[in-house]
């Protein structure tokens, strides 16, 4: 190991973020856990913040400032993110070393080498540009990190993410650095930024205009530093830096025996340097570290081998103590005349965990604006906090509370044939600690355990109105609220289990309402979608038809929140123009189509496609794996009057 390793210090921070890593996935931490420490999200994150307003996804101060001391240390000393931190850069660094124990790696020079670096700097346009302007990582769709972190959650492209991870572990390996070197849009945000005397000049130049009233896109601004980025490291091939601090051979001493370029993980040829200032150097030390001649190799030519290390622990106490000190809105918005308003009050609730990015944090403004008398919302999605601005003379809190809930019907379990209860018995009590979804989500969660509950509603009151259907004669009131009041839950995940702590008080003894049939139980608690496309309002009933199919699992959570992608699919037939779900003795999925240009044996065909094509607000069309299978085929029937 010592001949794999012998850079101990480097290893040190190395096994630091590998094991950090590894334990919060051991902790069955994913995704939007492990992005907390991501610089690079965080600096595209402060991108759109500036252009737009607003943070991107779950990003916090936390990111944004791990991101700005990284572009810090870039500045002053080199890419010690990239040598030392980043956890993609370990695994290509460790696999080249295990590799090179039976094979050598290529390492590309010349016209090669130079034209694929261009690669990087594409990449890093569209994330950057595509994120500043939406609010959205656009490099989550295929960085290799977070698919990996994320078990390929619903924001990474599959054959994206399946294709950078191959180049990590794959083509990283037989060409040395294939990854950092030709694709990483962080490094070369990197490199740009080693450009510090050329680019800042720049970005300060576009704001001028932009604050004098100059109406530029920041698309320009994007394009130009990329290109200058680009330019500089493909034609120059090292950087205008401001840093002192460069690897130096000094060759008064140096005795040629080129162990310095055999440890270098770059495959950079150190021994034929004065002063290295090839652009993939990161100040690493292997090649320090590894020389056995005294003083041949040193950092600014003096004894400084404890300084990248110490830079780095600076960086990161720094970064810490920012993101401690300041704190960016992930939304801030303001409508109907804010600045006329004059008794604007405001009210503020923490612990909302369903707020909790820019896409949750804008879905609650889209809500809210229909309330008369409010006219803003800030969010901190990092902190699952809100604070509404609102007309006091139209409104108070409890109306504000009023108009963020979010009533819901939630079937906890279907019996089958033979175990369906005839009555089912509803039970309504008053609940502290009930506010948003993923209250609710405990809640259902904690009534799964009792195999007598078949349902639960929520409606607003002050604490919030549960309703428990079970079945008639299997629990007692008390009993009810002893389920409600457990302090935790067992959730399963595969093979694991992880126990949920909550916190439900019943606030009084509740009551009984009335005793229904369980069919009207069935009825009232289908929680059906309903989509209109192709001008449907247009169309005469008499021309319509339905095509009805069972669908038993129709109401599940999963399979209903893709319900868009299949009407999206079945739209691409113009004479398709609605689907729904509903209950009738079961439940059903209705395509309402045109009966005399299309069959029902054209939409069945459809509905059973491998693939649904489906068409994004940009106009661009997507496709994803069907979710939905069918036992057998449907019926046409006429429509009803609605």
């Amino acid at each position: 190991m010592k001949k794999l390793f012998q850079n101990k210090t480097k290893l040190v921070f190395q096994l630091a973020i590998i094991g950090l890593i590894l334990v919060l996935l051991l902790m069955g931490k994913r995704g939007t856990e492990l992005e907390k420490y991501c610089p690079f999200g965080g600096i595209m994150s402060l991108g759109s913040k500036l252009w737009m307003g607003s943070m991107s996804c779950t990003m916090s101060m936390q990111q944004v400032s791990m991101g700005i001391v990284l572009l810090l240390g870039v500045v002053l000393f080199s890419k010690l993110f990239c040598g030392y931190l980043c956890p993609v850069g370990t695994v290509i660094e460790w696999l080249n070393k295990l590799y090179s124990r039976i094979g050598k790696s290529l390492v590309l020079e010349g016209l090669w080498d130079r034209v694929l670096r261009m690669g990087k700097y594409v990449l890093l346009f569209f994330a950057s540009y595509f994120t500043i302007t939406t609010s959205e990582l656009w490099c989550k769709k295929f960085d290799p990190y977070y698919a990996t972190v994320s078990g390929f959650d619903s924001d990474v492209v599959l054959w994206a993410g399946i294709l950078t991870i191959m180049t990590v572990v794959f083509l990283s390996v037989f060409i040395r650095f294939f990854w950092c070197k030709y694709v990483c849009p962080l490094g070369a945000l990197s490199n740009i930024f080693q450009n510090a005397v050329i680019v800042v000049p720049v970005i300060l130049l576009f704001v001028l205009l932009r604050v004098i009233g100059v109406n530029i896109n920041v698309l320009w601004l994007v394009l130009l530093v990329c290109i200058i980025g680009a330019a500089i490291e493909i034609f120059r091939f090292r950087f205008f830096t401001v840093s002192p601090f460069k690897i130096q051979v000094d060759k008064s001493t140096c005795i040629s025996c080129k162990l310095c370029d055999r440890a270098c993980p770059q495959g950079i040829k150190v021994s034929e340097y004065e002063k290295v200032t090839h652009p993939d150097c990161n100040l690493c030390m292997d090649c320090v570290t590894s020389c056995k001649t005294d003083n041949a190799i040193s950092l600014a030519g003096q004894k400084l081998n404890w300084l990248p290390a110490v830079a780095i622990v600076v960086l990161i106490a720094l970064g810490f103590y920012i993101s401690q000190q300041f704190t960016l809105k992930t939304l801030a918005e303001r409508w109907d005349g804010f600045e006329q308003v004059a008794n604007i009050k405001t009210f503020e609730m923490e612990g909302l965990n369903s707020v909790k990015c820019f896409g949750s944090s804008k879905s609650l403004a889209t809500k809210l604006r229909h309330t008369k008398g409010i006219h803003g919302l800030d969010t901190w999605a990092d902190q699952h906090k809100v604070r509404i601005y609102y007309d006091g003379d139209k409104l108070n809190e409890k109306g504000i509370r009023e108009a963020m809930f979010t009533p819901s019907r939630y079937r906890i379990r279907d019996f089958g044939v033979d175990k369906m209860p005839e009555k089912v018995t509803l039970f309504e009590v008053p609940v502290d600690g009930i506010f948003d979804t993923y209250d609710n989500r405990d809640l259902v969660y904690l009534l799964q355990g009792n195999d007598a509950i078949c349902g639960m509603a929520t409606s607003f009151g002050e604490p919030v109105n549960i309703t428990i259907a079970y079945k008639e004669g299997a629990l007692t009131p008390s009993q009810i609220c002893d389920i409600i009041e457990q302090k935790f839950y067992i959730q399963k995940s595969g093979d694991q289990e992880e126990k949920v702590k909550v916190d439900f008080e019943c606030a009084s003894e509740g009551k009984t309402l009335n005793t229904i049939t369980y069919r009207q139980f069935l009825d009232d608690y289908f929680i059906s979608f309903d989509q209109k496309f192709n001008k449907y309002d247009e169309k005469e009933v008499i021309a319509l038809a339905i095509y009805e199919i069972s669908m038993p699992n129709a109401d599940n959570s999963l399979l209903r929140a893709r319900f868009p992608y299949l009407a999206s699919h079945l739209s691409f037939n113009d004479n398709i123009v609605r689907l729904r779900t509903r209950y009738t003795d079961k439940p059903v999925l209705q395509v309402y189509f045109m009966k005399d240009l299309v069959t029902g044996d054209e939409i069945y065909e459809k509905l059973r496609a491998e693939k649904l094509s489906y068409q994004t607000r940009s106009g661009e069309v997507r496709e994803l794996e069907n979710p939905y299978s069918f036992e057998a085929p449907g019926q046409v029937i006429a429509p009803d009057k609605d």
